[in-house]
């Protein structure tokens, strides 16, 4: 029978949950991004001022989620596509609001 990593390392163990939490956070992160990404595409709705604050939400959401998938999941295509359309969508928010 083989014994398991963090039974022969002790610091194996404390490094694996330290990386645990980080995942969490970030998670947890994405998931309030996502709640507020709803709010306010239903608050777009019925005022449309709030159109930049929901692009801005969407881009870093996609941006989080471009991490999430790269950390938990190790898929590079769809992490460098998620950063290209988070990145995208702040950049036109911000120069709509400024007026370019």
């Amino acid at each position: 029978m083989s014994k398991s990593v963090t039974s022969l390392n002790p610091k194996a163990k404390n490094r694996q949950e330290k990386s645990f939490s980080y995942l969490k956070i970030l998670i947890g992160l994405q998931f309030f991004l996502t709640i507020g990404l709803i709010i306010f595409g239903i608050v777009t709705i019925f005022k449309t001022d709030l159109l930049y604050i929901f692009e801005i939400f969407l881009g870093i959401t996609l941006l989080i989620m471009g991490i999430n998938n790269f950390l938990i999941y190790k898929r590079r295509n769809l992490t460098i596509l998620y950063v290209i359309i988070g990145l995208g969508s702040i950049i036109l928010a911000i120069l709509k609001l400024l007026g370019l």
